[in-house]
């Protein structure tokens, strides 16, 4: 598969929701078949260096609770998955005013100082951090 073909098929709305049912499709059934990747190894460097988990632990059993219709366990896992989720069906289905408003926010942040970046970035990191290190102490990851 060379990349003319990607570009060609994520151009158009069809192919980017093709795409999108295909990724669905496929984590659902891996996740019925793997029982929702609930015993598998800890991939997460910072988790096997530190013992604790990042703000992403649990993403992908998120994710793949989401696709099997699992919406109470998925949030358990990581409500950051349905932020994901959002995205990409924005960028799949190009839901124009949301994509508008995107675009001011980005250039709203932008426009702010390297150092009120810096800072408003890390703010958000350590709040998802702080909810991740949560979720992993009351035994949910």
């Amino acid at each position: 598969m060379n990349s003319g073909f990607v570009s060609r098929v994520i151009a158009t709305r069809a192919g980017r929701v093709a795409l999108v049912a295909i990724a669905w499709l496929l984590t659902r059934e891996v996740s019925m078949r793997a029982n929702g990747f609930d015993d598998g190894p800890v991939l997460c460097p910072w988790r096997l260096i530190t013992g604790y988990p990042c703000p992403g632990c649990g993403g992908i059993r998120a994710m793949s609770a989401i696709c099997t219709g699992q919406f109470e366990q998925a949030w358990l896992l990581n409500p950051i998955a349905f932020l994901a989720c959002f995205v990409v069906i924005v960028w799949a289905f190009r839901i124009t005013p949301l994509i508008k408003f995107a675009g001011k926010a980005s250039a709203l942040f932008r426009s702010q100082s390297f150092s009120l970046q810096v800072v408003i970035l890390s703010l958000v990191y350590a709040l998802a951090w702080i909810a991740a290190v949560a979720r992993f102490n009351s035994g949910i990851l």
